[in-house]
């Protein structure tokens, strides 16, 4: 009995150290990889049972496992992970950020869903695409990156302004650009300056900094965007910034700086190229012969008067552009908290010096963010940020003054400099370019703070109410001084001239929102949201100018000895709002959503003071139909339908109603008419159908979203002409209308993970969108004229808007049997053969006719990620396709010696002798108007191109590595923005507009600022 009872208590030992060997504590902290910051709430769970553990606010977990168990780690935006606890009683994990899951979460209009339940057109940019870009603007680090979303620079001015086209443009007089919400506050955009510095505009957008974004959502179609209803037609973008998380502080510092230049310097004459053409062009035309004047010297004798010259061979374009011009970033940023209290706060400052000289930009900003949890019911928000912006401009696109325009037109046989130091005058018509970039003043300054505040309150589970207010406040303060030291300056004549503006846009929001979820079986539940918001917004604008300066030395207002012109408006508007959201969902299959808001506004009567804006969308998951077979590849499959109406009221204020305004009258004052009322103006309205559908393959590695949209905008709002009987010549109405048709596909793909292949990771993202724009009806049917000169653009009905007018041509006339032939009269060899369009006999207006567009076919972007241990490499093509570029200067850069402009190289291959076979005509001082009509199609080219918009290559420094030095993570990176561009065009750049954000003048290159090329070298550091 003794030996079995030995052995059985030897037997619960045993078992006894099993069991304590099997059943264990294991603990350890959870990560991300991206940053090596702690993940609080990571959910830890033994795989195949309901034991499991979330992590602290120090991402640091503990639960017990018996054996060789598997640990599954899933966290909100990561990629779940498995891992084999082994023998291990301390197991540190590191979760990677998810790129592809379709349960991540999305922004929508006042909330959020789950991509996976979206039944709306959207596109998702985030953070790590944009923050270290080297561009002012958030809509310039979009370029390229979202289907459907046409971004163009206008121009390389340094906080200049940026086309951005949600699906086209959909208005002629109202704005074109989308609505930005930053943190659910509608943000004031668009260019408020007063004074003129040609076609450039100011980007509002620039006095946010980049890098505080945590991600930009857009809103393409009528059912994602409705809820935001008179402001929608153009899309919704939706900027959130970045917040705190429950973990210790985390600090970051990201800096880069490098230098600009000009990626393409197009060819001009010399001096002894351009004397030839000059020479040539008075033999042409028979003043003296080819043996006469043959040398510089006798030439220039003739041709200046008997003015004592010696002829330079500048290069004024070299002149005026900075060669190596600095651009440099420096953001500091700490983020943290606990489970109670998170904060992220964060400075910055971007310096970037334009390529021409007197043109630069810098900013400085500050931002806060802090959320609260107060209680299990009640949290807080708050977000501020302070930002000064300084500009210094000049005036650049559509202008013939200015230090781009006037050394592209000063002739290469004057200097800079008199010998006796003063500045020459190497051109009639123009400046000396170096004059206008050194010797003037154009500086703006903005001062902005953006605002909000938020509550949430549960009252019961599932129901919430939210209550927000928000400021938008914005002072644009403006200084030019224009001098009269340098011959041909415009104020040469008033001893200098100055101007001083200011003007206040303020924006003042109040919000309330009731939102409810009910679950009512699995996977299926319904989310309801109402809600009501009030906006006040106000506008003053005041400037003074004055004349007569004692020297340069005396540039502002309180030197003038004459105060002669001023001004002081105040305009306020409102708006008044109502909307709703229902978004339904059963079994996770079937998808119906419905959103409505109604918006009444002080900018129409009572009339139509309020506008109805209601979507409907469908979502059909028939992966999930238990007719599908099973399909291993298939993780995805969504067909996806929408129609809904926006609207646009961006057209100014109260165009309804008939104003007077102050007049003089025989030297008293009184008043006059300066607006005809119209008291039946309303909003335009955009009806917007939209089908898509969204594909999942290998596991979500292959997503593809594609989508086809008709979208019609009726009621235009339109600044009419009328007789002028009444004293006014324009009356604002609701004419015409526009339709856009396009498709867009986005293809986002993993085709090498790390788990794949030693660690080697290869993502891509390709995006491409065709969009058809029309006029479908104008007031009357009648052809609209306007643009550079006389018909050089229409609008026209079945016509895009940007579209050419002009005379064709067919070449060059090789000799003179051929000109006889033409039956034109004075034409002689190497003129241009116009075409006759109506047939009868003669080049007339009535020949005019479309001679190309600015539309472009389709337009895209591709990008490829790829890392390798700490290496990472990220390559971004965009490109354009289809749109041309008309080029009205190069009726000046090619003029053949009709001016004294010096002339692009393309004129070397001009017409000189029978039998010569060119595009470009004779050289010819009398004749110019026959050869070099601006609106021909000589002057228009395809505008096509694609670029390597940015490339970058980072390395991360190993954690053992920097682990000492107390960094968290350490990467140096270097990168170049516009490093190649393959393209046709022969101007200074593809991107161009002339006209700014204009709504019609598109594609016009009329000495366009150039963007530029960008090489910069920086460090992300965090502590």
């Amino acid at each position: 009995m003794k030996k079995i009872l030995l052995m059985f208590s030897m037997l619960l030992s045993v078992l006894s150290f099993s069991a304590m060997a099997q059943s264990r504590t294991v603990s350890g902290r959870v990560t991300s990889a991206a940053d090596g910051s702690p993940l609080p709430g990571v959910s830890v769970v033994v795989k195949g049972t309901t034991a499991g553990a979330s992590t602290d606010v120090n991402g640091r977990y503990e639960l017990s496992v018996n054996g060789n168990q598997t640990l599954v780690f899933s966290y909100l935006g990561y990629n779940t992970r498995e891992v084999a606890a082994g023998a291990n009683t301390t197991l540190d994990v590191q979760l990677q950020e998810s790129t592809r899951s379709l349960g991540e979460v999305v922004v929508v209009g006042y909330g959020t869903q789950e991509r996976r339940e979206l039944t709306g057109a959207t596109a998702q940019v985030k953070a790590a695409a944009i923050e270290d870009l080297p561009v002012a603007g958030v809509d310039q680090a979009l370029q390229g990156r979202a289907a459907g979303v046409q971004i163009s620079q206008n121009s390389g001015t340094p906080g200049g302004g940026v086309t951005v086209r949600v699906r086209g443009a959909s208005s002629l007089n109202a704005n074109n650009q989308p609505l930005y919400v930053i943190d659910g506050v509608p943000m004031t955009t668009g260019d408020f300056t007063q004074l003129d510095y040609g076609g450039q505009s100011v980007n509002a957008l620039s006095d946010l900094s980049p890098t505080d974004i945590e991600s930009i959502d857009i809103l393409k179609d009528a059912s994602a965007a409705a809820i935001y209803g008179s402001r929608a037609s153009n899309g919704v973008v939706l900027i959130t910034t970045k917040r705190g998380k429950a973990n210790k502080t985390t600090i970051n510092l990201n800096a880069y700086t490098g230098v600009q230049n000009m990626w393409k310097k197009p060819g001009y004459l010399n001096a002894d190229q351009y004397l030839e053409i000059q020479r040539e062009a008075f033999i042409n035309d028979g003043y003296f012969g080819p043996d006469d004047l043959t040398t510089p010297a006798e030439f220039l004798d003739w041709y200046y008067g008997g003015v004592d010259f010696e002829p330079a061979n500048t290069d004024w374009i070299g002149e005026i552009t900075r060669e190596n011009a600095r651009i440099s970033n420096y953001e500091l940023s700490a983020s943290g908290g606990d489970l109670k209290t998170r904060y992220y706060v964060s400075g910055n400052m971007f310096d970037q010096e334009g390529i021409i000289i007197g043109s630069s930009y810098k900013r400085y900003t500050g931002r806060l963010n802090l959320d609260h949890t107060y209680s299990d019911k009640l949290t807080f928000s708050t977000g501020v940020q302070l930002s000064r912006s300084e500009n210094n401009r000049i005036v650049s696109d559509n202008t013939i003054i200015g230090p781009f325009a006037n050394s592209l037109a000063a002739s290469p046989l004057w200097p800079v400099y008199y010998e006796e130091g003063g500045y020459t005058f190497p051109n009639y018509y123009y400046t000396n370019p170096v004059a206008e970039g050194r010797e003037n003043d154009n500086q703006s300054v903005n001062l902005r703070a953006l605002g909000n505040i938020s509550a949430r309150y549960t009252i019961i589970p599932n129901l919430n109410l939210g209550l927000k207010a928000g400021v938008d406040y914005l002072n644009i303060g403006e200084r030019s001084y224009t001098g009269d030291n340098f011959p041909g300056s415009v104020a040469a004549a008033t001893q200098g001239s100055a101007t001083k503006s200011s003007i206040t846009v303020s924006k003042r929001l109040l919000e309330a929102t009731l939102d409810y979820r009910w679950n009512f079986s699995e996977n299926s539940s319904l989310s309801l949201l109402a809600g009501t918001s009030t906006e006040q917004n106000d506008r003053d604008v005041t400037w003074v100018t004055g004349e007569g300066f004692p020297s340069e030395r005396f540039r502002y207002i309180g030197s003038a000895t004459r105060v002669n012109a001023g001004s002081n408006t105040y305009t306020p508007w409102a708006l008044l709002s109502y909307f709703g959201r229902a978004n339904l969902n059963i079994a996770d299959r079937y998808l119906v959503g419905v959103n409505f808001r109604a918006d009444g506004s002080t900018r129409f009567g009572e009339n139509n003071r309020f506008g109805y804006f209601p979507s409907i969308s469908a979502g059909w998951r028939v992966l999930e139909e238990s007719f599908m077979p099973e399909i291993g590849a298939l993780s995805e499959l969504k067909l996806r339908a929408s129609y809904g109406i926006t609207g646009n009221a961006e057209f100014g204020d109260f165009r309804y109603l008939t104003l007077f305004s102050a007049a003089n009258y025989a030297a008293n004052p009184g008043i006059a008419y300066n607006q005809l009322g119209n008291p039946n103006l309303k909003w335009e309205e955009t009806n917007q159908l939209n089908v898509g559908v969204d594909l999942g393959l290998f596991n979500n590695r292959l997503n593809i979203a594609a989508d086809y949209y008709i979208k019609k905008t009726e009621d235009l709002l339109f600044t009419r002409p009328i007789p002028t009987q009444n004293g006014l010549s324009a009356y604002s109405d609701n004419v015409g209308s526009i339709e856009n048709k396009g498709f867009e596909l986005a293809i986002n793909t993993v085709n090498l993970a790390a788990t794949d292949r030693n660690g080697f990771n290869w993502t891509t993202d390709f995006n491409i969108s065709f969009n058809r724009n029309k006029v479908t009806e104008l007031y009357e049917g009648q052809d609209i004229f306007y643009g550079f000169g006389a018909n050089s653009l229409v609008l026209r009905e079945g016509q895009p808007i940007g579209t050419f007018y002009g005379f064709k041509t067919n070449g060059i006339y090789a000799t003179t049997e051929e000109a006889d032939a033409s039956g034109f009269e004075d034409v002689q060899a190497g003129d241009v053969r116009f075409v006759d369009v109506n047939g009868d006999g003669a080049i007339t207006d009535s020949d005019l006719t479309i001679i190309g567009n600015a539309q472009p076919d389709y337009v895209g972007g591709l990008t490829n990620n790829f890392s390798y241990k700490g290496f990472d490499l990220n390559v971004f093509l965009q490109f354009s396709v289809g749109n041309e570029i008309a080029n009205p200067a190069m009726q000046y850069q090619q003029h053949l010696g009709a001016w004294d402009d010096n002339m692009r190289d393309l004129v070397l291959n001009r017409w000189r002798e029978e039998g010569d076979i060119t595009n470009t005509p004779r050289a010819t001082y009398e004749d110019v108007n026959r050869n070099n009509r601006s609106n021909q199609d000589r002057f228009v080219y395809d505008g096509s191109y694609a670029r390597i918009k940015n490339l970058s290559l980072g390395y991360t420094l190993p954690t053992s590595l920097i682990s000492r030095a107390k960094l968290r993570t350490l990467r140096f990176y270097v990168q170049a923005q516009n490093l190649v561009t393959w393209t046709d065009y022969p101007g200074f750049d593809p991107e161009a507009n002339f006209a700014g954000t204009s709504n019609t003048t598109l594609g016009v290159d009329f000495y366009t600022f150039p963007q530029s090329r960008t090489f910069t070298f920086g460090v992300n550091i965090g502590l």
